[in-house]
């Protein structure tokens, strides 16, 4: 049988299970009886997906270059962001959105990866075509290169923690840290991460109290006496401490807004 000929007839079979399906449903909703209809639904869902993967809604994406594991079998951890299992995401690529797709982000090298679909290698996604993606429960941007030069952001993707009048942005980052020793070469993925503050059109760096105070200057009084009352631990807890900062902070601008207003 010829290749498009058994593809169609794929389609014509994924077709009659999706009316067959969708029958069932309506029976189940009419008749008490029926009372499986959520199973119904997930295999409508089923349906659709294998659809999906037979018409190539997703080929797309696989418009990359392999990905190659370079991880050295002494390096303890990984280079990817919060684990190294596939995981389904959310991506907007070349100016369309895929959701529930499979993905790895390497936070090494800045690529984001995915299994392709029929082959199972590791592909790598085309920077350039992404603008965001939503993986572990956090949102990435993709900061693209500066012609003027006025930011200190470098080009990639930024994990964006908090986005109102100010935001808060992490670059995660993991550097691969080899030593020799007495028994072999030994060594592991570092955590590098770098946090941003971006106000009244500026982004600046923060890792401390002392340099988030420096940035919401105007309000340095409150926010001190606020996180004295929090008793925030900035070593243990830099991140939620500054998130938590720049929250309250524009809570109080908002507030004093409103003030104004009135």
């Amino acid at each position: 049988m010829q290749p498009v000929k058994l593809k169609y007839l794929v389609l014509i079979g994924l077709a009659l299970q999706l009316s067959f399906l969708s029958t069932g449903i309506t029976h189940a909703q009419n008749d008490p009886a029926l009372a499986d209809t959520a199973f119904l639904q997930s295999s409508v869902q089923h349906a659709l997906a294998t659809y999906e993967e037979a018409v190539g809604v997703r080929t797309h994406l696989y418009n990359g270059t392999e990905y190659v594991d370079y991880k050295k079998p002494h390096l303890e951890g990984d280079q990817f962001f919060t684990s190294k299992a596939v995981i389904r995401g959310n991506i907007f690529y070349d100016g369309a959105w895929y959701t529930q797709v499979p993905l790895l982000y390497d936070v090494v090298t800045d690529e984001v990866i995915l299994p392709h679909n029929s082959s199972g290698l590791m592909m790598k996604l085309i920077n350039g075509k992404i603008d965001t993606f939503q993986l572990h429960g956090h949102t990435f941007v993709h900061h693209k290169a500066d012609s003027t030069g006025q930011t200190i952001l470098q080009p990639g993707f930024y994990d964006l923690m908090y986005s109102q009048d100010t935001q808060f942005l992490v670059k995660r980052k993991k550097e691969m840290q080899d030593r020799a020793t007495q028994n072999g070469m030994e060594g592991e993925f570092r955590m590098v991460d770098k946090l941003y503050i971006r106000k009244d059109g500026q982004f600046h760096r923060v890792h401390s109290k002392r340099s988030v105070y420096k940035v919401f200057k105007d309000k340095k009084r409150q926010l001190k006496k606020y996180a004295s009352a929090q008793r925030f631990k900035f070593r243990k807890q830099r991140e939620e401490a500054i998130l938590a900062l720049t929250r309250y902070y524009d809570n109080l601008s908002a507030e004093e807004a409103q003030r104004s207003d009135n």
